[in-house]
């Protein structure tokens, strides 16, 4: 996805990147989501065992997974964009949760917990989302991946995450 990035001229600074889709706009119309621009979203192949502890999802980025980001975001409508796109996002074909201790692990495997309501006035997010691999609770902006991670959480464990 960092090549993706560098091809349209974006850093990973937060400054750079905008918020395309909210936790709650995600929940609504079921989507996966692989990143926080317009039209990263993923195609829900199959769901089995939501809101338990083995919840799954298989997802796959389809050519019209592409395409979404290629008009929504990148305002490029060529074949030529859906190529490069399909080319470089590199994500994986399920995300899985445990929705009884609250874990979870996303398209890229990367794993998280949900802690409850934030406890800190220190970050902008509703709820407490901790990042298994650094042990760090995410800030609630789109650079630090808090929409995407939740998100996928509510998806696999509706009713949780509201």
């Amino acid at each position: 996805m960092k090549s993706l990035f560098r091809h349209l001229g974006l850093g990973l600074c937060a400054t750079t990147i905008s918020v395309a889709v909210s936790p709650a706009a995600a929940a609504e119309d079921h989507s996966i989501y692989y990143g926080s621009r317009a039209g990263m979203h993923l195609t829900t192949v199959s769901k089995t065992g939501i809101g338990t502890a083995n919840a799954v999802i298989i997802v796959e980025h389809t050519p019209k997974d592409a395409k979404a980001f290629c008009v929504e975001y990148a305002m490029d409508n060529s074949m030529a964009c859906v190529k490069r796109t399909m080319a470089e996002v590199k994500v994986g074909d399920r995300v899985t949760g445990n929705c009884r201790k609250r874990t979870w692990t996303d398209m890229y495997g990367q794993a998280y917990a949900f802690e409850g309501p934030r406890q800190s006035d220190d970050i902008m997010a509703d709820y407490a989302v901790r990042d298994l691999k650094s042990g760090e609770i995410l800030d609630g902006s789109s650079a630090s991946g808090y929409d995407v991670a939740l998100t996928v959480f509510q998806q696999l464990c509706p009713g949780i995450a509201k």
